[in-house]
């Protein structure tokens, strides 16, 4: 008789108090009050001209806030961000797929893919103004240039180094090339994509600032020129860490869906 295994149910409070009471979470919270003490002491010696302490940051934040500048900032940076990410994650994910499965699309796009991968973009800023202005087109534009290659090489390295042993063990049972892609090389590239677009999502945070840094147009990287001219340091440290949290916070989006759509990694792991 098979002996029944039985997995150990876990109760909630356990799972939340593993995730975020630990050593790890002990030791991070250690290392961001030791930044700010330091950080602190350093601002008071220097001076909010030349480095604002963390605690003049609460006064700025409730400044900018009342005024509706971090609201209008971010919202406009988020919405250039997400265009230009959600449009890299299609071009790069469908391209490496193509590039990865399709040996003829990989021989005639890869040379295009490394040359303009090298390209710097900041070299193309004021070919982008030129033909596009200073409206959210040349925002998103660069945006994607900075992260669509990252999505792209992840998302065709994954495909090349699916195991071989799994596409044999799918054509032993009858799978056509459809069906080999659709039920094993898509899964088993997926930690492989799921890495790029966490790779890219940081990429295109600083295509995103870069863009708005250059171009001299509203957005967070608007806000901290605009501050920085004024001598505000609070108020750029205000925007940093804003920028900062987004970047975590997209980060740790893709991490959960990554956790949802590749349930089978998780037990794995365990």
């Amino acid at each position: 008789m098979a002996a029944i295994v039985e997995r150990e149910q876990i109760p909630l409070w356990v799972g939340i108090r593993k995730e975020f009471i630990s050593y790890e979470r002990l030791a991070q919270f250690g290392f961001i009050v030791a930044i700010l003490i330091a950080w602190e002491i350093m601002g008071r010696r220097l001076g909010d001209f030349f480095l604002a302490p963390p605690s003049s940051l609460w006064s700025a934040t409730v400044e900018i806030v009342e005024s509706g500048d971090l609201k209008r900032a971010t919202l406009d940076s988020l919405y250039s961000l997400s265009v230009g990410f959600g449009i890299s994650a299609v071009v790069g994910i469908g391209l490496g797929y193509l590039m990865g499965w399709y040996k003829p699309v990989a021989k005639v796009m890869d040379p295009f893919v490394n040359a303009a991968y090298v390209i710097p973009v900041a070299a193309l800023v004021p070919v982008i103004i030129i033909w596009f202005g200073l409206a959210d087109t040349s925002r998103i534009i660069v945006v994607i240039m900075f992260c669509v290659f990252e999505i792209l090489v992840s998302t065709y390295t994954g495909v090349k180094n699916v195991d071989p042993m799994l596409i044999d063990v799918g054509r032993s049972f009858g799978a056509g090339r459809f069906d080999l892609f659709r039920k094993v090389v898509f899964f088993a590239s997926l930690p492989y994509i799921f890495a790029g677009l966490r790779m890219g999502v940081s990429r295109a945070i600083k295509g995103m600032v870069v863009a708005e840094l250059l171009f001299a147009v509203t957005g967070l990287g608007g806000e901290i020129q605009t501050a920085a001219n004024y001598y505000r340091t609070d108020i750029v440290f205000v925007y940093v860490l804003v920028i900062a949290l987004l970047g975590v916070l997209m980060a740790g989006l893709i991490q959960l869906i990554e956790r949802l759509v590749t349930p089978w990694r998780q037990e794995r792991s365990v």
